[in-house]
């Protein structure tokens, strides 16, 4: 798999964006964006390296995600539970089970050219379909998934691929299928850099 593409069996391809946590600022090429979310930056990450922090990313929801701040602080969760339209009790149950990173790296790096912790990609139900395929012919066993509309893609996907070091799928929220520029029909996947071996030949 190559900074920008990676290949599934029977001629599959599709762009996957390499997701690297850094505990140090790594010397690599990268934009540094400011004033964006996770999911947008994964987006841009397809035509150049990005790097990510606490003060580059805006969303509270990825924020939170991965540790740089609490959802539940100053107005922000009001915030959030006006533009879900979703019971506030309810919502609260959904974001305290939300995976997050206990303890948070300094930087993201979206496509940079050190081994990634784990791809993302949105990609069609076809495409999942043959995902399970190819899980069920390597492993024997059934992918077992957690859907949610809260913090969707940084952290049902990028935050819960990397502590779970398991395949995560999601529909997005409203701001990652605005934002990342997810078509009607593509859905949000993540692998682990522990599963490489069994999706990329």
């Amino acid at each position: 798999m190559n900074s920008r593409k990676g290949s599934f069996p029977n001629g599959f391809r599709s762009h996957w964006i390499k997701v690297k946590f850094y505990e140090k600022k790594p010397g690599v090429a990268f934009k540094k964006l400011k004033n964006t979310r996770f999911c947008e930056a994964t987006r841009k990450a397809v035509l150049h390296p990005v790097l990510l922090d606490k003060e580059s990313v805006s969303c509270p929801g990825a924020r939170h995600a991965f540790g740089w701040g609490s959802l539940f602080k100053n107005n922000l969760f009001k915030r959030c539970r006006d533009k879900n339209y979703i019971k506030e009790n309810n919502l609260r149950k959904m974001v305290s089970q939300a995976p997050v990173l206990k303890k948070p790296f300094r930087y993201i790096g979206l496509n940079t050219t050190d081994s990634p912790d784990l791809v993302i990609s949105y990609v069609t139900p076809d495409t999942v379909m043959s995902l399970l395929k190819r899980y069920h012919d390597k492993t024997g066993e059934n992918m077992d998934v957690s859907l949610g509309t809260v913090m969707s893609v940084c952290g049902g996907v990028a935050v819960r691929t990397y502590l779970e070091d398991s395949v995560n799928l999601s529909f997005g929220c409203d701001d990652s299928r605005k934002f990342a520029d997810m078509r009607n029909e593509n859905v949000s996947v993540g692998i682990p850099k522990k599963m490489f071996s069994i999706f990329f030949d």
